[in-house]
């Protein structure tokens, strides 16, 4: 009677093992399809406004430690404040990855006209 048991215990075993698996396969599928990536831009001075591939997202001081959701890809944060140089920068995001844009803009020269 033992010796009946085992093949069927295999058999058991190795089913729930194959379901396991495909359940595996099926989150990360799920995950894949709905991940990205995230920008946290944090700019001086607070009053700057930042726009994220040409599309405004805010000034400096709301998006503080505010990640911003993107697709994986390159990506271009222009920022701008009056009184400084505007600043451009490409961005290159990582499928799951998060990363922070930091900068100080200068401030502009008075003309001497």
């Amino acid at each position: 009677m033992r010796y009946r048991v085992l093949p069927l215990f295999g058999l058991v075993l190795l089913v729930s093992f194959a379901v396991c698996v495909s359940n595996a396969d099926a989150q990360s599928a799920a995950v894949l399809a709905g991940a990205g990536s995230t920008i946290t831009v944090d700019v001086y001075p607070l009053e700057a406004d930042v726009w994220l591939d040409g599309v405004p997202i805010g000034t400096a001081h709301s998006l503080v430690a505010r990640p911003i959701n993107v697709p994986p890809g390159s990506h271009v944060v222009q920022v701008a404040a009056e009184g400084y140089v505007p600043a451009v920068i490409d961005v290159s995001n990582v499928f799951d990855w998060s990363t922070r844009v930091s900068l100080h803009l200068v401030p502009a020269r008075p003309s001497n006209r």
